[in-house]
Formats: C-alpha cells, sequence, structure tokens
C-alpha cells in the first residue's frame, strides 16, 4: 500500500503527533508499504516528504502557519502512486489533504490527535474562535473522510458529541520499545555539569502554558530546596521558557537547574536515561507519549492522572499518579526515589506488553483495509457544514487558506 501522511508537524520537531507519524512510517514501511510525507519541515534530506511553505507561529516558534498549494501535493501524491491519504492535521494541510483526495478519488484517513478546543488560545484576538466554531469545524471535517482514528476513548466520546458520524476507531501511538531500551551513547550529565551523584529530576515537551509548568515547577523546587542533591532538567523550548528561567532565579535554585533547549527526538532516550525521575503534570495531554518513553528507557514517573496521562500510565507499574494536588505530588517525588529501581524494571515491562509499537500499527493496517475496501467517500455528507459555520470559517481562515494560493 501506497500512503500519504499529510501533517502540520514532522521531525525535526519534538511532540506527540511528529513522533506519531514517524513510528506509523517506521514500522508500517517494516511491514512492506511506503509512506510518504507532506509537511512544513522534515528531517535532513528524506526525500519521502514534500516539505510545503509556511511562516513561523508567533506565539509558538516551534511551529509554523502552513501555506501550501494543493496542486504541489496533488503532483507529489500523483507522482508517488498514492492509493490512500491519512491526514494529521484538519486545518490548513487537512483542507489541501481533502481536495486531493476528492480529485484523486483516493479513500481518506484522519487522526484527530488533539482537543482543539484546548488549544484556542494559541490564536490571537480578533481570530480566537470560540469553542463551537471548533467543535462544528472538526464535525464538518470528520465527516468528510472514511475513517477517524482518536488516540484515546475520550476523544472518541468528544467527536460524537459533536455529531462525527463517519466510523471512529481508537489507536493510542505506540512506543518504540527497541530504541528506547538500547545503552546510552552520549553521557548528558557531563555535557551538561550535572553530578554523577545528583538526583536528577526531569520533565520533556514544550515549555507552554498548557503544561501546567508552573504547578510542576513550584513542586520541584520545593524538593530541591528539602534535598540538596536534586537537580532539575527540562528538555525542550517554548514561550514559557522566559518566565520558567526567572522563577528559578528568584528562588535561588537556578545554577541546579539546566534548561536544555530543543533535542532532536532521536537523542532523547540518552536523557531520560540520566535522570532518576520523569516528572510531568500536564492537563491537555491526550495520549502522554513522554511519560512512555521514559518508562521504556528504564525512568520512573511521577504525574498527574488526568486525561490522556491517565489513559496510559497504571499506578505502581514504573508510575505513580496523582491528582491535582502540590502536597499529593511532592510526595509521591520521594516516595517514587525509594524505590526507583523497583519502579524501573516494572515500567519496562509494562510499556512492552501493552503499549509496543507492533502491537499498534497492525490495527493502524487494519484501519487502512477498511477505509480501501470502502473507497473513495463523497462529499456529499448527511453532514453538511452550516451557513453560520461556513462565514466564521471564513474570517477565520480566508486569509492564511488564500495567501497559500500564491505558492
Amino acid at each position: 500500500m501506497r500512503i500519504l501522511m499529510v501533517s502540520d508537524t514532522y521531525l525535526p520537531q519534538i511532540n506527540g503527533v511528529a513522533t506519531s507519524i514517524y513510528l506509523s512510517k517506521k514500522y508500517l514501511e517494516m511491514r512492506g508499504h511506503r509512506v510518504y510525507i507532506v509537511a512544513p519541515v522534515k528531517p535532513d534530506d528524506d526525500p519521502d516528504v514534500l516539505t510545503v511553505p509556511g511562516i513561523t507561529f508567533p506565539f509558538e516558534k516551534q511551529h509554523k502557519v502552513v501555506f501550501a498549494n494543493h496542486l504541489k501535493i496533488l503532483e507529489f501524491a500523483q507522482e508517488k502512486g498514492i492509493e490512500l491519504i491519512h491526514s494529521h492535521d484538519p486545518l490548513a494541510l487537512g483542507i489541501r489533504a481533502l481536495k486531493v483526495q476528492r480529485e484523486m478519488r483516493l479513500p481518506h484517513v484522519h487522526t484527530y490527535h488533539t482537543l482543539l478546543t484546548e488549544y484556542r488560545h494559541y490564536v490571537p484576538p480578533p481570530f480566537t474562535p470560540d469553542r463551537k466554531t471548533v467543535e462544528e469545524f472538526s464535525k464538518w471535517f470528520c465527516n468528510k473522510v472514511n475513517v477517524v482514528i482518536a488516540p484515546t476513548p475520550e476523544i472518541k466520546t468528544e467527536l460524537q458529541r459533536y455529531g462525527v458520524e463517519r466510523p471512529i476507531e481508537v489507536i493510542p501511538t505506540g512506543i518504540d520499545t527497541t530504541e528506547f531500551s538500547k545503552p546510552a551513547t552520549r553521557d548528558v550529565r557531563g555535557e551538561y555539569g550535572i553530578p554523577k551523584d545528583a538526583i536528577l529530576l526531569m520533565y520533556a515537551g514544550r515549555l507552554a502554558k498548557e503544561k501546567n509548568l508552573d504547578f510542576l515547577c513550584n513542586v520541584v523546587a520545593r524538593v530541591m530546596r528539602e534535598e540538596q542533591r536534586v537537580w532539575f532538567m527540562l528538555v525542550g523550548d517554548g514561550p514559557e521558557r522566559k518566565s520558567l528561567e526567572e522563577f528559578f532565579e528568584r528562588t535561588g535554585l537556578e545554577e541546579r537547574v539546566v534548561f536544555t533547549g530543543y533535542v532532536p527526538h532521536k537523542e532523547i532516550a540518552d536523557f531520560y536515561k540520566a535522570s532518576d525521575l520523569f516528572v510531568f503534570a500536564s492537563l491537555t495531554e491526550t495520549q502522554g507519549l513522554v511519560v512512555l518513553e521514559a518508562l521504556a528507557s528504564g525512568t520512573p514517573v511521577v504525574a498527574i492522572a488526568y486525561k490522556g496521562v491517565a489513559n496510559v500510565l497504571r499506578n505502581g507499574e514504573g508510575a505513580l499518579t496523582t491528582g491535582v494536588n502540590e502536597e499529593e505530588f511532592y510526595h509521591a517525588i520521594f516516595q517514587a526515589l525509594s524505590k526507583r529501581d523497583e519502579l524501573s524494571e516494572k515500567g519496562k515491562l509494562y510499556v512492552e506488553k501493552h503499549w509496543s509499537m507492533n502491537a499498534m500499527v497492525e490495527r493502524l493496517e487494519a484501519v487502512y483495509m477498511e477505509a480501501m475496501e470502502q473507497g473513495f467517500v463523497d462529499f456529499e455528507m448527511p453532514s453538511v457544514i452550516s451557513t453560520s459555520l461556513q462565514l466564521k470559517l471564513t474570517k477565520l481562515f480566508k486569509k492564511f487558506l488564500a495567501l497559500g494560493e500564491e505558492f
């Protein structure tokens, strides 16, 4: 099968969607399929990736607002003999994917990775959409494809509430356990001046508002004041970095805090392995891949059990989970450190058994076969975009999409 994956993010960007696409491509090709990518970025000179133009998003420097003429994507899809489209972005590139779907009469699978209603704050006024507009748009888009993939049962339920009528399959992103089980290839502690005998806590992900980093840093700072051997390493970058740096300066702990900035995903395992404990407090994760990556690397986790993180972690199986309570999180950190070796072994076994990529790609392949058997879905769907939504979307997206036709 020749598959075209369309996304507004890909490697070398660090986020769950980019990782999901990379792993899906890798494991599908191990099973004999060919996978091509359309995205605004690509790793090195990868001939399987068509890069499309875009501009850096002003409020999130790691992401781009994509402008892409669908004709370039259509030409690429025809050249590669694409048989199925798998979109990972319902906005600018997703709309382009719909155009290619229609013109080539291809089956189309869409993964609704993120609850877009939780990320509206990244769209500045006066373009910030209201929640109802985002819900209506999501419904409109998903009802134009063969099958929708939801990473979690909660997202499936939410899409059904919006009125999505197409089949929805729940398939989490699997973990590449073979990569995370390999020995470390670099001395991360030495590179960043972290003592070998330090107790190193680690966070990985965007340094952004929705990651609940104020909560996390407050707790970690308290732990650091209690235990002088504790260091904290934040892997990643984002709009909140400066305020977090200022926080640790005010607390007088900055000498034991390391901000690594951007780290390529292929190197992230060494950072997990250098750490004694992975700490995570995000309340917006759809899956929380980083907590599973940490466990697969042998690093225990303390995390708030909420949304996607609650779905993937099992308390005691390599991780200790808490509620949204600083006191509870604080004590969980010390408890996890006291039985680190036990949690480390349990975590590796848990991920291999329940979350390995081999198991997940079989389910993905089955969805593709279902879509292929159904064939092209005509756009004359029972769920038609409403006049009011058309007007709202015109105001919100017309400038972006119109600019795209210039490229």
